[in-house]
């Protein structure tokens, strides 16, 4: 007898099919679609808290450059600060405590961009002459800068409906 004659065809091993996974591929999904909602919910969160400056600064665009214009300027700077900070830290200040309350929301490298036209805004309620067209100017560059670069915080919710309580 031949011994070749006994052998059988080789046989292929089946394919190795994609499904199911492996449970290294699912622990990657699961953390790819948590990545992907924190990020989403994030991203959300920011949108929203910086809401109330992308519509003072749109508000601050539409301001014409005229003598109202520091009153008008430092309405909607009033209107930021009670949005993000506790009522006690910026309704009340004005003047000098103004000009440096809102010199301390800058970082410290940014200060001087603003320092001028933050002083003339500061003071210009208590001016007699209305301010020129350059000091005017210059106030409206350093609204603006303060608008888009200030370091804005959310005041606890619980503080300012407190303080709101006891004010009346």
């Amino acid at each position: 007898m031949d011994p070749l004659a006994q052998l059988h065809d080789i046989q292929t091993p089946q394919g190795v099919d994609w499904w199911p996974l492996a449970w290294g591929w699912w622990v990657i999904m699961v953390a790819l679609i948590a990545l992907v909602v924190i990020s989403v919910c994030l991203w959300v969160k920011h949108v929203r808290f910086n809401r109330a400056r992308r519509e003072a600064i749109t508000m601050h665009q539409q301001l014409s450059k005229d003598a109202h214009y520091p009153a008008q300027a430092n309405q909607i700077l009033k209107r930021v600060t009670l949005h993000y900070f506790a009522a006690s830290a910026s309704a009340a200040v004005y003047g000098q405590h103004w000009q440096q309350f809102l010199q301390q929301c800058l970082a410290e490298k940014r200060r001087a961009n603003t320092s001028q036209g933050l002083e003339c805004l500061a003071q210009s309620p208590y001016q007699s002459a209305t301010p020129d067209a350059q000091d005017i100017e210059t106030m409206y560059n350093a609204v603006n800068y303060w608008l888009k670069h200030a370091k804005l915080k959310h005041a606890p919710a619980a503080t300012n409906t407190l303080e709101a309580a006891n004010h009346v």
